[in-house]
């Protein structure tokens, strides 16, 4: 309907411009060849107008919607993958203040992140100074110690691997040799006492004696004798049979201790013998080769610690690496970024309003799965409206900022705003195969008005005003080649073709449009209107009769 309706508003303008241009002061040339005075052929109708000096304001009218200058759709920025809307705290209609939490998503996962992040920058921090803290007399003293014990460990390698791919056959014959020896001794010592029979008769004896007193000590208690003589004589026997018995039981304790001991040292000197026979054995073949294996790699292995000993001793006094000082710096920057953007990460669980205002529309509900393109809700300031209107890329270029505008409302007829154009913007949008423009434009004297975002405004920018301009009719300027012209009558033969004259314009308010350069006060222009087709009767002839037609110039 807004389409029809300005097209029939053109139409109107039109037939404006149609009637205006038989109310200019003008004359009619000769007769053309085809019809009488007027033009009043088929061919059509030639006017010659007088070029005009007066005052011309331009306008141009677009149609527009009203906006807030404040609204935004606010979506989780930094949303990774998919989740649940877990919170919705407002609905369309509710105002909020700005820094209100509106919708919140599960922050487990981002503050997991965050407190990982964190824990990396503390390690990173540690490393830093670590390589940063000045060398002190104790380090350098552990360092020495270090050192020392690689040395050590080193040396102690290399003689045992040297032991082995040299070792000493006529020691360990000795070893073997003093093994047999021991050996011997420690069979003698077993037999001497398995065969001592003074210990056996020391034995028997204290057998006997246990006996006699056990047996002296029964006689007494069987005696029915009560008297203190009686009981002294019965706990001298309990005493005396007593210690007999442990008499005994030592000396077989002791007897037995001493074979176990013999045993002990017999089997002892036997494995040494044995031990020293096979090692004698070994060195003798050569050595064995899983022990020569294990014995190069401990030196090796200690090689390796004392030149990482010598090296650490020798960093203390050169001071830090640079090279690692800047690695480290580096990596404690990339934590500290990380920290960072782990904390915008988390703070992104909640879309708080950027600023005060009126939620105009929620597009999800709690539970629903969203990402990070899901408009979660829309929010507006509507104390500050403006409107945006539509300007194709035919007449983008008349707009500048700055520009006053009249602003009028299908919604309230008989009301007319003033506003300004803010600015032009550089991009448009392609709306089926034209370029539109969405310009920006501030309203004054709203405040009483209930304007509602989306509302239809009609827009009337004033393009400029032009004072004691030379103007011409519209219709009387044509194109060719690029140029804007328009045709005079040939000041020697009146009746003869009119001229071409190329002119600069200026403003234009669809029925005159201001000439800059080309034409003079006084100056007359031929208007030629085509009568060949009917629903066009501002069909202009171009130069030279029947040449092309060249359309006019237009608002």
């Amino acid at each position: 309907m807004k389409t029809a309706r300005y097209g029939a508003l053109a139409l109107i303008l039109l037939a404006v411009a149609a009637g205006g241009f038989f109310f200019i002061r003008s004359r009619t040339l000769p007769p053309s060849p085809t019809g009488g005075e007027g033009g009043a052929a088929s061919s059509g109708y030639t006017q010659i107008v007088d070029v005009q000096v007066g005052n011309l304001s331009a306008s141009l009218s677009v149609v527009g919607q009203v906006e807030a200058e404040q609204q935004e759709d606010l979506t989780f920025t930094r949303l990774n993958g998919t989740t649940k809307l877990l919170t919705l705290a407002v609905a369309a209609g509710h105002t909020v203040t700005a820094g209100q939490v509106l919708a919140t998503i599960d922050p487990a996962a981002y503050q997991q992140a965050l407190d990982q992040a964190k824990s990396s920058l503390q390690a990173a921090e540690e490393t830093l100074a670590d390589l940063q803290t000045p060398v002190t007399d104790l380090a350098r003293a552990q360092a020495d110690l270090a050192v020392a014990q690689a040395n050590l460990q080193n040396q102690t390698a290399q003689d045992t691997l040297t032991d082995l791919l040299h070792p000493d056959i006529a020691s360990l014959t000795l070893k073997v040799t003093d093994a047999q020896r021991t050996l011997n001794e420690a069979q003698a010592s077993l037999a001497s006492l398995q065969s001592d029979r003074t210990a056996a008769t020391r034995l028997d004896k204290l057998r006997e004696t246990e006996v006699t007193t056990a047996a002296e000590h029964a006689r007494l208690a069987a005696e029915t004798y009560n008297d203190t003589f009686h009981q002294d004589r019965l706990r001298v026997a309990f005493n005396t049979m007593m210690n007999a018995r442990d008499a005994r039981i030592t000396a077989e304790l002791q007897q037995q201790a001493d074979l176990l001991k013999a045993q002990s040292q017999l089997r002892k000197a036997q494995t040494s013998l044995a031990d020293a026979q096979e090692v004698l054995a070994e060195a003798q073949a050569g050595g064995d080769k899983l022990t020569l294996a294990k014995a190069r790699l401990a030196v090796q292995q200690a090689q390796v610690a004392q030149a990482e000993a010598q090296e650490n001793r020798s960093q203390l006094d050169e001071g830090p690496d640079t090279v690692k000082l800047a690695t480290a710096q580096a990596d404690l920057d990339k934590k500290r970024l990380a920290v960072t953007d782990a904390e915008a990460a988390l703070a992104a669980t909640q879309i708080m309003a950027p600023f005060a205002g009126t939620i105009l529309q929620t597009h999800v509900e709690p539970g629903d799965l969203v990402t990070a393109n899901t408009r979660i809700l829309t929010v507006a300031n509507l104390q500050t409206l403006q409107i945006v209107a539509a300007v194709d890329e035919t007449t983008i270029r008349q707009i500048a900022a700055g520009q006053t505008a009249q602003v009028t409302f299908d919604a309230f007829l008989g009301r007319t705003l003033r506003g300004q154009v803010a600015s032009v913007p550089l991009q448009g949008t392609l709306q089926g195969d034209v370029m539109v423009y969405s310009v920006p434009i501030t309203l004054t004297g709203a405040v009483d008005l209930p304007l509602l975002v989306g509302m239809t405004a009609n827009v009337k920018v004033e393009l400029g005003q032009a004072t004691n301009a030379l103007l011409v009719p519209t219709m009387a300027l044509q194109r060719s080649g690029g140029l804007v012209q328009v045709l005079v009558p040939n000041p020697n033969d009146p009746s003869a073709e009119p001229q071409a004259v190329p002119v600069e314009i200026g403003l234009s308010d669809g029925i005159n449009t201001q000439i800059v350069r080309g034409l003079n006060p006084g100056d007359k222009v031929v208007v030629q209107i085509a009568a060949t087709q009917s629903t066009n009767p501002f069909n202009f002839r171009g130069v030279g009769g029947d040449a092309p037609r060249i359309q006019p110039i237009g608002r």
